[in-house]
């Protein structure tokens, strides 16, 4: 899987959060569990995003939600229009 699937799938967990009636931080265990990948490496993909401003994340990436621009890449990702995931 590529890093902008994965990048793509982490945002779209981040937004399944935000469904529940009181969305709390998302732990990277769950998401490395979820996307089958490793804690260590979901960590640092979270800490990237959070650089490029899509989460907001701790200073280890081990809990993370999503923000204003990682919702407007999702949007944009459905709407077809490019977005830099």
């Amino acid at each position: 899987m590529s890093m902008l699937a994965k990048k793509k799938q982490i945002l779209q967990i981040l937004v399944a959060n935000l469904n529940n009636s009181e969305p709390q931080v998302v732990h990277s265990e769950m998401i490395a569990d979820k996307l089958e990948m490793s804690v260590k490496d979901t960590c640092q993909m979270l800490k990237i995003m959070h650089k490029l401003g899509m989460v907001i994340s701790d200073g280890e990436g081990e809990k993370s939600l999503i923000t204003r621009e990682g919702l407007k890449c999702v949007d944009q990702a459905f709407g077809g229009t490019a977005c830099s995931v």
